[in-house]
């Protein structure tokens, strides 16, 4: 790419690879006029989706560390871990929208734009990666039951929390560090960026569609079989009835109660409010003539910002976090601490 740059005559200065390429120059004039005519509701938006992302996850990331049964359990684990990812995105993400949105210009440098680009794709990749193991771990729960219970082991909770976040660095950041190139256009103090070709191709297809082809089959391959799968062996013993009351109880109430509908509620909710954005993203990468209105990519945009940020409200249909959560508030405002906490915790798992 040349250095050389060549100014269009409405305050844009376009590199002289892109100058030729009228679509470039339509689509950044697209830009500032949906800027200066929709900066203050997309503000207004992204302030209340930063408020409710930030109240929503923190509320529910608190109760799983402070429940311990929830927070001693792989699979909550993870729970914690979405929470967590969707704070950040409403910390990290959301708020740099509004700074966007309400300065003049862009003022943070080119190292801070950057990063927030890259978190912007980062964060909600590592979710999806979240969930693929949660579904994952149901699967195998469901169809190898005691192969499931053989590989348990001390750090499980923590391989858990840890896989996602590995999984997305090794995609994301090779992608997006490496695949960034001089910007097509020259705007100062706007956050713009540029892909080389391939890594536009890649991106879509690596961060969304490949893992959510896996996550909808592994679902798929879990709906056929039940969860509750009971164990002839154990009923011709003398002890059964106790080993049963052991199953009913404790750790394997935890395993068999674990929400698989919220589970797969959040999936789907989440690869159908960003499959529009990624699918634009692809077609964009392929055919940057079929590129459409700026008012549609600000749509899918936020379709996709807005289920990262409040997707975790269905959590609440968990019983066991709805459960911890109206205790809490119980005893936090009523300061009702005549029952132990021990105690309302096994009655948790119980149920």
């Amino acid at each position: 790419m040349t250095n050389a740059s060549i100014q269009d005559g409405h305050g844009l200065n376009l590199y002289g690879d892109y100058h030729g390429d009228l679509n470039w120059t339509l689509f950044i004039r697209d830009i500032e006029k949906a800027h200066n005519v929709h900066s203050l509701p997309i503000a207004i938006f992204a302030i209340i989706l930063t408020c409710l992302s930030t109240l929503l996850n923190f509320c529910l990331c608190f109760v799983i560390l402070l429940i311990k049964e929830l927070r001693t359990q792989p699979l909550y684990a993870c729970v914690f871990n979405f929470c967590f990812i969707n704070l950040l995105i409403g910390l990290f993400v959301n708020s740099l929208v509004v700074y966007q949105e309400m300065t003049p210009g862009w003022k943070l440098g080119t190292v801070v734009c950057k990063t927030w680009i890259v978190l912007d794709v980062l964060l909600p990749f590592v979710s999806l990666m979240t969930l693929i193991l949660m579904s994952i771990d149901r699967f195998i729960y469901a169809r190898m039951n005691y192969l499931y219970k053989s590989i348990k082991f001390r750090l499980q909770r923590e391989v858990y929390v840890i896989l996602p976040w590995i999984f997305g660095i090794a995609v994301v950041i090779p992608v997006w560090i490496g695949g960034f190139k001089r910007s097509p256009i020259d705007v100062q103090d706007m956050c713009v960026f540029g892909l080389v070709d391939e890594a536009s191709v890649a991106s879509p297809i690596l961060v969304f569609f490949l893992p959510a082809l896996f996550l909808v089959l592994v679902m798929m391959l879990t709906t056929f079989f039940p969860f509750n799968q009971k164990s002839t062996k154990h009923s011709r013993t003398p002890n059964a009835r106790s080993v049963n009351t052991r199953r009913n109880s404790g750790y394997y109430a935890y395993e068999n109660n674990f929400s698989v509908v919220t589970l797969y509620l959040i999936s789907v909710i989440f690869l159908i409010f960003w499959a529009p954005f990624h699918m634009m993203n692809l077609l964009l990468a392929i055919c940057i003539a079929c590129m459409p209105p700026y008012s549609l990519i600000i749509g899918f945009t936020y379709m996709g910002a807005t289920v990262s940020s409040i997707i975790s409200f269905f959590w609440l249909t968990d019983f066991h976090i709805r459960y911890s959560l109206k205790h809490t508030i119980c005893d936090r405002f009523r300061k009702q601490n005549n029952t132990p906490s021990n105690t309302v915790a096994l009655t948790l798992l119980e149920e």
